[in-house]
């Protein structure tokens, strides 16, 4: 159930076969000394979390968790900044950590089979990505950060992926909230070097704090902070994103700062409709 202490006293191994066993637990104790390893495969086993001194692992390249108990990636494993491949796929995982973006050598991404959602805008960070399998997962489209991926593939089957499909809708006016309104009047004075509300709110930490999540809007570029039109356009797989195992097009998340711009003219922009 458990890896048994003499492990440890071996720092210099390179590779770890323990997969087909009945481990409950890694525990931390041996792994932060295995800080040459560079292949953990841990397969098949019972094992429901990793621990947190995964970080002393600098050397990981290939972590291997699939088929496992696992519902959440602890941020530690952004320390092992050498990984190439993590595969943990068949697990219970409902989220991946923003900060994946970290492991910017990361070439290999298998989460098939297990309870996400989505997928966070940061993967596009992760720019030495070439495969990335999210079959058997609740995902309906992907972030615009995969532009920025080197995917060669791209595993998605059995997904509730959104379909190009018309629905009615009716008109509706922008609304925003008084909060939303200041915000982006703020974010539009710092293109205006001589801007008095941009000196003002550049000496203080806490407005600069909460504007820091703001985004652009992919039609008209201005920025909005909490409210915007989550849209979806759709891509070709092979000639947009030069997937070699992929054709068709898929649903790539897009998001608006307004209805003006969901309403202007030239755009392949559509609203995303959920069933009720």
């Amino acid at each position: 159930q458990k890896l048994p202490l003499v492990l440890g006293c071996f720092p210099l191994i390179e590779t770890l076969h323990i997969f087909n066993n009945q481990l409950e637990e890694l525990n931390g104790e041996v792994i932060i000394r295995l800080f040459n390893c560079r292949l953990l495969n841990a397969n098949n086993n019972q094992i429901s979390a990793i621990p947190p001194e995964i970080r002393g692992m600098k050397s990981l390249k290939t972590l291997c968790l699939d088929k496992n108990k696992i519902s959440v990636i602890p941020p530690e494993i952004l320390s092992c900044t050498e990984i190439t491949e993590l595969h943990l796929g068949n697990n219970r995982i409902k989220e991946l950590p923003r900060e994946l973006g970290y492991l910017k050598n990361l070439k290999k991404l298998m989460i098939f089979k297990n309870e996400l959602s989505e997928i966070p805008e940061e993967i596009g960070h992760c720019q030495a990505l070439q495969i990335l399998d999210i079959s058997c997962n609740n995902i309906t489209m992907f972030p615009e950060g995969i532009y920025h991926c080197s995917l060669s593939e791209l595993h998605c089957d059995e997904n509730p992926l959104l379909e190009h499909l018309p629905v009615l809708s009716q008109n509706v006016n922008d609304v925003f909230y008084l909060k939303e309104l200041c915000a982006r009047m703020i974010l539009q004075s710092f293109k205006d070097r001589n801007s008095l509300l941009r000196k003002q709110a550049t000496v203080r930490p806490d407005v600069l704090n909460i504007l820091k999540d703001a985004r652009k809007c992919v039609l008209c570029d201005r920025s909005y902070l909490f409210s915007w039109l989550e849209c979806v356009h759709f891509v070709d797989a092979k000639t947009v994103l030069k997937l070699s195992n992929r054709a068709g097009k898929i649903p790539i998340r897009a998001c608006l700062c307004s209805y003006e711009c969901f309403y202007s003219e030239n755009h392949n922009y559509f609203a995303v409709s959920y069933p009720t």
